[in-house]
């Protein structure tokens, strides 16, 4: 559990007084897109060399759940220094219980303690004394031609450029898929987690009629985190019990803590830019792979990108795009998804145990050349995906 920031930093927390009318930026929300923003605003700041930047970040949080994240990378990331694990091989298990091991070459795979990481992140950068944290909801956003402002118990200030990371929260709907998933944090009395490998896919545990799946991030030889996944249109939350008696060998076990919660998988993004002075961040700025769930190392690249743009063209929107291959084949394989459900089990093995391990991490991450999509392309069977990309109503 992470302390309340106004006891767990000692820079500039607002307790209720008044609060400066102009900032240079405004980060909504106080998660991993708006830390990292904050953070590397303050970075870019440092390089210019001329007035330092003022701040806003506003986030009501003070305690959050815990929360693992992981990613495959194959640099450093500034998130490396909270890992729990890393691991330079994933095992993929298919239906009949088959292990298919792939050593990852020079890309690893690493799982964080984002809670302990968060508050850490927060204790460092409302140190700064170039940012004023508000432990507090924004209710509203005001764009500007010359300025946009934030609302918050009822006063409003502005800054230059404000960063939403809030995201919509619409009526229940089951119009497009979404990834519901629960963990349990499991511990042994006996050393029988395999901790050389984590394991990405494991089909051997789900029955289900929607495409459904878990993975294992093994922590020590006697704990690991075992998270169920189910994608569909209103998911049932899986159950994560016949998973965990795989990696624990049959073993006794118990579970210490738990995590769940559900992501949509949209491949239709809305525009990031939300007005003259406004940019959507993190989920809420498309940075959510839809076809496989993964941020982290998107975030990451976005955070630097934008505060890049800040800098050389003083404004945030010179963002790259997604590329359209990305985009294509991300709508393709959710249709496929929607229409197929558990049939589309097989090629989820396929992709990792037909193709060279470092072109698929490279077609997930979004950094494929072309000879990695040819060899993404060959390794799956085509029937799925052409019955998707020609089945074009909505899913």
């Amino acid at each position: 559990m992470s302390p309340t920031p106004a006891t767990a930093v000692g820079g500039d927390v607002w307790a209720g007084g008044s609060v400066r009318d102009g900032f240079d930026h405004a980060v909504v929300g106080a998660g991993l897109s708006g830390l990292l923003l904050t953070r590397a605003l303050l970075d870019r700041g440092d390089e210019q060399g001329g007035p330092a930047p003022r701040l806003l970040l506003l986030d009501p949080r003070t305690h959050l759940p815990r929360t693992t994240f992981a990613y495959w990378h194959c640099a450093p990331t500034v998130l490396d220094a909270w890992a729990i694990g890393s691991w330079d091989s994933l095992d993929v298990v298919d239906v009949g219980g088959r292990q298919h091991r792939a050593a990852l070459g020079h890309w690893r795979y690493t799982a964080i303690d984002w809670t302990a990481a968060r508050a850490d992140l927060l204790a460092e950068v409302v140190a700064d004394g170039r940012v004023t944290f508000v432990p507090r909801p924004v209710d509203a956003i005001r764009d500007g031609a010359r300025s946009a402002a934030v609302r918050f118990d009822d006063r409003w200030t502005h800054a230059d450029w404000v960063y939403d990371s809030r995201v919509p929260q619409p009526a229940p709907s089951c119009a497009d898929l979404q990834q519901s998933f629960r963990g349990l944090w499991v511990v042994t009395d006996d050393d029988c987690v395999d901790v050389r490998a984590a394991t990405v896919l494991d089909f051997s545990a789900d029955g289900g009629s929607t495409l459904g799946f878990a993975y294992a991030l093994p922590v020590s030889a006697r704990s690991a985190l075992v998270m169920a996944v189910r994608i569909g249109r209103c998911p049932d939350v899986p159950d994560p019990v016949p998973a965990v008696r795989r990696v624990v060998g049959g073993r006794a076990w118990r579970t210490i803590m738990e995590e769940s919660g559900t992501t949509g998988l949209v491949s239709r993004p809305s525009s990031r830019r939300l007005g003259r002075r406004v940019l959507a961040i993190g989920v809420a700025g498309g940075r959510v792979r839809p076809s496989t769930g993964y941020a982290v190392t998107r975030i990451i690249a976005d955070s630097d990108a934008i505060a890049a743009s800040v800098q050389q063209h003083g404004h945030p929107f010179d963002l790259p795009p997604d590329p359209r291959w990305m985009c294509t084949l991300d709508d393709i394989w959710l249709r496929a998804v929607a229409s197929e459900g558990a049939g589309l089990e097989p090629a989820f093995v396929e992709l990792f145990t037909g193709a060279p391990v470092e072109s698929v991490l490279r077609f997930l991450e979004g950094k494929a050349r072309p000879a990695d999509l040819l060899r993404v392309v060959a390794a799956l069977s085509p029937g799925p995906f052409v019955r998707a990309a020609l089945h074009r109503t909505p899913r």
